[in-house]
């Protein structure tokens, strides 16, 4: 038997994972380890299941990042989101009825507000790290000059093909964009898993009460937690941030989101959770 993490975060993207995640690492549970030469960003998430190199070296390599078989293991990769079936092989593949017993967390945010903050985060990095720390996903933001487009632009030369995509696992540009395709990525979840497996949670409650969501996991975990949840850890307060998105960029968003947004809440409302999950789960305020 090799023994896998517990626990899967699995998203979304900008939504609050590393803040959760930072909670249950400081308990107790066993992070990933980072090999050479990987970022040390793999301590919180080891990336298996979204990068077909990772994901080809297969089971072993994977468990080999949780060595200490005295403590839960945590992954908490936001990409995984839309890896549902990888996930679900290869923890069938693991035995001991692990893929039964995995727990699996999902953290939604308001469509428009997670692209800025996508925006906001690959900006960032695009003005402050060093050329040899970026990667395409950062440039995605950078003009072929190599200036920083604003954020209408990005809509309308990212977000929008991307997301016009039915190409769910398609790693190209754009791709964490999909992410936002909630209902898309929940319904594969809810047929391989248990739905009593997943714990769906709201971005806002997080962000308004941080104390209502640690209670929740607790509950859904089992076991009371060391600690405090706090709701913010990947803050940018660089004054070249984009706090609110224009009415046209918000608009453009929403022409493709809103249908997405209501199957999402039909999905949800037909396929009830865990108790101790929000019921309903609150609408996104677009």
């Amino acid at each position: 038997m090799v023994r896998l993490p517990s626990i899967q975060i699995i998203g979304a993207q900008k939504a609050g994972t590393s803040a959760v995640a930072k909670w249950l690492f400081d308990s107790g549970y066993c992070r990933p380890l980072v090999f050479d030469d990987e970022p040390l960003y793999y301590s919180k998430e080891a990336h298996f299941f979204d990068i077909d190199w990772n994901y080809n070296l297969g089971l072993d390599y994977y468990a080999s990042r949780f060595r200490d078989d005295e403590l839960p293991a945590l992954d908490a990769t936001p990409d995984t989101l839309t890896f549902a079936q990888r996930v679900r092989d290869t923890y069938e593949l693991a035995g001991d009825n692990q893929v039964n017993k995995l727990a699996i967390i999902v953290i939604l945010r308001d469509p428009v507000f997670r692209e800025l903050s996508l925006y906001n985060h690959m900006a960032h990095a695009c003005r402050n790290f060093d050329q040899s720390e970026l990667s395409d996903w950062h440039r995605q933001v950078a003009r072929s000059d190599g200036t920083i487009m604003t954020f209408n632009e990005f809509v309308h030369e990212v977000t929008m093909p991307a997301l016009a995509t039915n190409e769910a696992q398609d790693l190209g540009k754009g791709r964490s964009s999909r992410h936002g395709l909630y209902a898309n990525h929940l319904k594969e979840w809810f047929r391989l898993f248990n739905r009593n497996q997943i714990l769906v949670l709201s971005y806002d409650e997080l962000c308004t009460a941080p104390k209502r969501v640690q209670d929740r996991i607790q509950r859904f975990l089992g076991r009371a937690i060391s600690g405090s949840l706090q709701e913010k850890i990947n803050s940018n307060d660089s004054h070249e941030k984009v706090l609110t998105p224009s009415t046209e960029a918000r608009e453009c968003i929403e022409s493709i989101m809103k249908p997405h947004n209501e199957r999402l809440y039909h999905l949800l409302e037909e396929n009830p959770g865990p108790s101790m999950e929000q019921r309903p789960f609150p609408r996104f305020h677009l």
